[in-house]
């Protein structure tokens, strides 16, 4: 088998972001001793915005899974020539060296498969995602299609589903299975390097896209790779991770009876404001 090739930067981790005009990139940038080359495909309407942001840039229409399964089916060579992924959200604020630890964090562990913990203040859906401070990274079996990242051979297993819905829901699951190869130790959630989301959970994807219904493609793609998500406990990492402290069992326990909580009361705000006329 002959060597991948080599980028002509000389890095091996490659950030590809879907980019719209309130990108928030600029900041991953800021510093120039970044460990990560940059491909923006950019969906707005402004020729060649960003282009000099970037070590590589398109215009590409559509939401974001789609989009980049059919980029990567047309680049192969980029598969090819980085060690790992990250497939970021273009609201996520963060550091250059965040994002510098975050690869490093991924390659020293040796994951197929992980995400960086969400900072305390951010906008969530999940709330096992935000950042621990007693943990480095835990293992999980649920990584968000907000800000995953990818092995070279974890893209190469689940690429193919990045086309399987437009809204990307459900994927969360999947990839885990896709990825773990029966080694809960693959697939992490890294508390050391936590990013901001800064805009509330949706955002223009379903603006742009009202005929999404991400709910039913959600069901069919679990369906398809017979994932059975379990809502409470199953994605809060119980097996602990590398970090500082180990929680006993009961802590725990404890802890995972409080995120199923938060995430009912979370569920309940969420349909609240939705239905703000709803006295129940």
């Amino acid at each position: 088998m002959s060597e991948p090739l080599a980028p002509a930067s000389g890095r091996r981790n490659l950030v590809i972001l879907r980019a719209g005009n309130s990108s928030l990139h600029k900041e991953w940038i800021a510093s120039p001793h970044r460990d990560f080359d940059l491909y923006i495909s950019y969906y707005g309407a402004d020729e060649g915005r960003y282009a000099e942001d970037a070590e590589y840039h398109e215009m590409r229409k559509g939401p974001k899974w789609p989009c980049i399964h059919d980029l990567l089916a047309t680049r192969p060579d980029l598969i090819e020539r980085y060690d790992a992924f990250w497939f970021p959200d273009d609201d996520i604020s963060a550091s250059t060296d965040t994002l510098n630890r975050m690869f490093a964090f991924f390659h020293a562990l040796q994951l197929e498969l992980a995400q960086p913990a969400l900072t305390r203040d951010s906008y969530f859906s999940w709330s096992h995602l935000l950042q621990r401070d007693d943990f480095l990274v835990r293992y999980v079996a649920f990584v968000e299609v907000m800000v995953p990242v990818f092995s070279r051979a974890a893209l190469s297993r689940c690429l193919p589903t990045f086309n399987e819905n437009r809204s990307g829901w459900g994927l969360d699951w999947v990839w885990p299975s896709l990825c773990s190869n029966g080694d809960p130790k693959k697939v992490g959630l890294i508390d050391a390097t936590p990013v901001k989301h800064t805009r509330p959970v949706g955002g223009e994807l379903y603006k742009n896209n009202p005929e999404m219904d991400p709910r039913r493609e959600a069901e069919r793609v679990h369906a398809k790779y017979n994932v059975k998500p379990v809502k409470a406990l199953a994605i809060y990492p119980l097996n602990g991770g590398v970090g500082f402290t180990q929680p006993p069992w009961l802590e725990r326990i404890r802890l995972a009876i409080k995120v199923a909580n938060g995430h009912r009361k979370f569920r309940r705000n969420q349909a609240r404001r939705q239905n703000p006329t709803d006295s129940t």
